[in-house]
This record gives structure tokens, sequence and C-alpha cells, in this order.
């Protein structure tokens, strides 16, 4: 790698290899540093050699309409399979099937204005809808604590009004996966610029002029600093890491020198939202065998995808490979709950997911902890360069991501799913848009 390209990306994700890739194919000389020993960012692909479909501890669906990854995947030869199955509920101990899912969410979020003025957020606002049954009310804040991995209380009305739930379009409520895994969409990308990308060096400092940086890095816990000078950087780093106090020494954090007061004030009206997730490897998908269909009193779990329940456990909801049959299932807790998960050890972790699913099935503990072969988690909320799981809209803040994503004198740029004008948060199909946006709005400026 030169030490002195043209651009310098900060990032190795999916916005920052989309800048990259971009940048190269029009012959610009680029340099990305990335400071984890990995690309992908939150996108992280494990597959253990007994397992026949692939882990994913970060990404792992795409959602609704996405044309970015659509042209990624079938340039690259990937495929892509829609989740097909059924959604289940669990309450009093019983498992029903819950087909109406969407119709039931939508009696909430029809609701919702995007023009309300001033701003609030889907607490106050869930909390006026007295002639909407309160089972339907549960299940939207389950939806919007575990989709949008937020804080009822300080996600905004109006963007869940905008673009918060697929409302009638079916094709919005599509859910598919990448068959052969999400990394195989990063390598992809990847694969023109692998050469110019520096792996464990993190960004400590961007000291900027206009039509000029400097970008500070180097190995993290290594008081040694390297400097790279160029014509412009793009900023991909998430929203958490944006967030970080300058001031804390910790890794991860960036200062802008001089500061970005604009910037700042963006990035203070998005949130970062917290998840936990587990996967459990099992020794058979026991849940499609006979013994299953009479303690469950039914035999239509064969088809299972998603399961649900408003029981209070520290892992509600769960999903299968469906349609592929496998070993898996999937544990995930969204919103502030999942906060106090990411202060347990990783054998407390998987414990209280064990544990759930346990309650979730009407199982004991013991019978479902005897088909677990392994488990697999990681801690984004406690990843210094993440600090969280995905970005969300705060009350008052739908420019905030059109704010963000401005060039800064034609010198900084920002990348990444919460700079996408779409209002795509959350998504990798955001992401590589606004990778690909940032990187033609240098090509513009040189």
């Amino acid at each position: 790698m030169r030490s002195d390209p043209t651009v310098c990306v900060i990032g190795a994700g999916a916005a920052g290899l989309a800048a990259a890739q971009r940048l190269r194919e029009q012959g610009v000389d680029v340099a990305v540093l990335e400071a984890r020993d990995r690309i992908g960012g939150r996108v992280w692909t494990l597959r253990p050699e007994d397992l026949t479909v692939p882990i994913e501890l970060g990404a792992e669906f795409l959602h609704g309409d996405t044309p970015e990854l659509d042209r990624l995947t079938r340039e690259a030869g990937l495929r892509t399979i829609d989740v097909a199955g059924r959604r289940w509920m669990s309450a009093g101990g019983r498992l029903r099937l819950e087909d109406d899912f969407w119709e039931r969410l939508d009696r909430v979020m029809r609701r919702l204005d995007d023009e309300r003025d001033p701003d609030r957020s889907f607490a106050d606002a869930i909390a006026g809808m007295r002639s909407v049954a309160p089972a339907d009310r549960r299940l939207a804040v389950q939806y919007v604590e575990g989709f949008h991995a937020a804080d009822t209380g300080r996600i905004s009305e109006r963007s869940l009004a905008e673009g918060g739930s697929p409302r009638g379009d079916v094709r919005e409520r599509r859910i598919r996966r990448v068959i052969e895994g999400y990394d195989r969409v990063i390598a992809s990308l990847a694969a023109p610029v692998l050469g110019n990308v520096t792996l464990g060096t993190a960004v400590s400092r961007v000291r900027w002029r206009p039509r000029g940086v400097e970008v500070e890095h180097g190995v993290p816990g290594d008081n040694e600093r390297r400097i790279i000078e160029a014509r412009a950087a793009i900023v991909t780093v998430p929203l958490g890491v944006l967030q970080a106090p300058h001031s804390d020494g910790g890794a991860g954090g960036i200062v802008f020198d001089p500061p970005l007061p604009d910037k700042q004030r963006a990035v203070t009206e998005l949130v970062m939202g917290t998840v936990a997730r587990v996967v459990l490897q099992l020794d058979e998908p026991f849940w499609v065998g006979k013994w299953f269909a009479r303690h469950a009193g039914d035999d239509r779990f064969d088809t299972m995808s998603f399961l649900m329940s408003q029981a209070r456990v520290p892992f509600p909801i769960w999903w299968t490979p469906y349609p592929v049959r496998a070993p898996m299932l999937v544990g995930w807790r969204g919103g502030p709950a999942a906060r106090g998960l990411s202060a347990m050890t990783r054998d407390e972790t998987v414990a209280a997911a064990t544990q759930s699913l346990a309650a979730v099935l009407d199982m004991t503990q013991r019978s479902v902890q005897k088909h677990v072969v392994a488990a697999f988690t990681h801690d984004w909320t406690n990843d210094p360069f993440a600090r969280g799981a995905y970005s969300y809209v705060g009350v008052g803040g739908e420019t905030a991501a059109a704010r963000l994503a401005r060039p800064v004198k034609g010198t900084l740029f920002f990348a990444g799913e919460h700079a996408d004008r779409e209002g795509r948060n959350g998504t990798v199909h955001g992401a590589v848009a606004s990778g690909w946006r940032a990187a033609d709005s240098v090509l513009r400026e040189l």
C-alpha cells in the first residue's frame, strides 16, 4: 500500500468496501484502513465443519427491496432464498400459529403520523392508541424493539411512519438469506481492492483542511502512530464509533481536527441500537420430529421460520434456517433489555438463551441442553469498533442521516447504514448504497 493515496477510506465494512470498489473502478488510488483483523465489519460469517448452513454473527437477512444487493449477488453468482415459513407465538405455555402477524402489526403502524409536528417517540404514540387491542400493541412494541433494536421511548414516530414497517406492501415484507453466506457478498465487494486494505490498524485522528487530510492510525493498544496523507477521506465507521467520547482514549473513537459540529449534531440525533444474539448448533432439528409434535399438540412445525414469545424471558424471539432444514436455532433480543445481556459473560449469555428457549417451547432446560452441540455469540455492544448493533432515528432526527451524508468542503465524506439518505438504517443495502454515493461525490470533486 502506498503512503500517499488520493483517497483514504476508514473502515472495511460494506460501506467502506463499496466506496473503495467504486473508486478503484475509476482508477483512483485508494487506501482502506480497518481496525479489525478481518474485513466485513458487522457482517461476520462462520462455517463450522459439521453444520450445513453458515452461521451469521452479524447481518443475516435481506429485507424488502434490495437493488444494491441484488446486483452484487447476481454479479458474484450468489443465491438468495426466501424465508417463506410460518410464524408461531408462544403464550401461556402453548404454541399457536401467527399467520396474521403483518396484519396485526399494521393495525398499529398505520396509525403513526409521518408529518406529526413536533415529532414524538413511538412509546408516546402507542400510548394514545386506546382503540387498538393491547395484544396488538404488545406485538408492535416487540417488533420495534426486535427489528429496529430500538428503545421505544427514543425512536421517532415520524421515521417509523415513513418506513418502519412494510405496511401492506407484500414485497417489503419479503425476507431473504444469502445461501452461501453474507460474507460472500463482502468478498465480492472486496475482491478488486484487497491489495489496498490494511487490517489491524485503528484510526484515532483525522486532521483536515480543504482538499487535504492527514489520517493518524496504528495498532490498537500500541502508542506508535503512523500518518497517511490524502486528498480526501471517506469515513465509514459505525455510528457507535462516531458517538464515542473523543477524550476517553479508548480504541475505536476518532478525533476530527478541526471539529465537525454540524456532523456531531447529526450524530446525536441518531441512536445506536442494542442487540443480543445467540446461535445454538444442535444435534438435530428436534422441532420437526414426531415427539415435538405430540408435545406441542400440532404437527405443522416443519415449516416454522420465526417463533416469538410475550413471556418475560431474556431471548423472546427465535428463528430457524427454514426453508433449509438444519440443526440450528437463533435467539434474539433487541432494544434496551439487550444492554443488560451485554453485561453477562459468554457462558451466562448462552445459559440465558437455553433457559429462554426451554420456556418458550414449554420444555425443561435439561431437555433443551441435551440437544446443544455448540453456541456462538458476539457482543457488539462492547465491541470497541462497533459499540452497538445498528442505528435508528431518534425523536426529531429524521433529517440527520442526510445531513451526515453531506460532504465537508469537498474533503471529508461519510458513509454507512446510518448515513443512507433514503433512511434505510440498519441494512447492508443501505450501507452499500451510501458507500457508492460517497465515492461518486469524491469522483465529482476530483
